[in-house]
């Protein structure tokens, strides 16, 4: 079994665990714009997901995904909640197409087990401290970070 978590968003990201826990693949979502809307480019994710699926087991693995649930927030606007629902709907497609278990999870709820804020630094130290060898450079690494993060929430918390 192979546990995603993913931190949805133009400017989230997925990482992925092995069974042993250790990260096996982390990206960025990958984007597809049209002027001001944006969405997740379902192709592209796909084919990052069936590489990773299919380089752990010659017959693929099962995948079990935690989604943060997004909802949308008024000052965001009319183009940001159609924006981040086009976001969420391209990767549910994506992960419905290839047949994960797909799980959602408020970020209230997960970010509550690791005592964070809604601070993004504080989750990339988080991540940084439970996973020193993922490439966490950045300050806006901050979406890779907390994928990893619901990805280890799902294997340690979730699955209890």
């Amino acid at each position: 079994m192979i546990t995603i978590g993913i931190d949805p968003g133009l400017t989230g990201a997925w990482a992925a665990l092995n069974e042993a826990g250790e990260m096996i693949g982390m990206d960025d979502l990958p984007v597809v714009r049209d002027g001001k809307l944006g969405w997740i480019d379902g192709a592209q994710f796909f084919s990052q997901l069936l590489l990773m699926k299919n380089a752990q087991s010659p017959v693929g693995q099962q995948l079990h995904v935690l989604v943060e649930r997004i909802v949308p927030m008024p000052q965001n606007g009319r183009l940001g909640a159609f924006s981040q629902g086009c976001t969420l709907g391209s990767i549910l497609a994506t992960l419905q197409v290839i047949q994960a278990r797909v799980e959602l999870v408020t970020p209230s709820q997960w970010k509550k087990s690791f005592n964070l804020t809604s601070d993004k630094a504080m989750s990339l130290n988080k991540a940084r401290l439970l996973f020193p060898s993922a490439e966490l450079t950045r300050k806006k690494d901050h979406g890779r970070a907390e994928a990893l993060l619901l990805a280890h929430y799902a294997r340690t918390v979730k699955n209890k």
